[in-house]
């Protein structure tokens, strides 16, 4: 599924790019409910991932690499998340600012959902980002 930024986060890029607002750090999380990420979504459409060793990580600024183009791509280092037990389906992930929660972009996963099963059980995700 592509990505998606809901309306209300891209006020939020707007504010950014006209330095309106201060950047916050933003963090990846899972979301277990099963939908397809929209236009209308706010933080509260989606069911974040909870249990088994399951803990959102925080994308750090120095990792993102970009590369101008059409489109120009903003790419993070992967991230793994590990599990702890059965924590069951992970349909995708979302990115949220640290400071407030507020949703900024959401992916279902193409292949997904992922069943999480196992101690050991690994979702790796590579958080891409482009502008054209």
């Amino acid at each position: 599924m592509p990505l998606k930024v809901p309306n209300n986060s891209e006020v939020f890029i707007l504010e950014y790019i006209l330095n309106k607002t201060t950047p916050d750090d933003i963090d990846i999380r899972l979301y277990t409910n099963d939908i397809t990420p929209s236009d209308t979504d706010t933080i509260t459409t989606y069911t974040e991932a909870t249990g088994f060793g399951y803990a959102m990580i925080q994308l750090v600024p120095a990792n993102w690499a970009i590369v101008a183009g059409n489109p120009s791509v903003a790419s993070h280092t992967q991230v793994t998340f590990v599990f702890t037990g059965a924590l069951g389906n992970v349909y995708g992930y979302m990115v949220t600012k640290r400071a407030s929660g507020v949703l900024m972009w959401a992916e279902r996963f193409n292949n997904g959902p992922y069943n999480i099963q196992n101690n050991g059980d690994e979702v790796k995700i590579t958080p891409k980002l482009s502008l054209e």
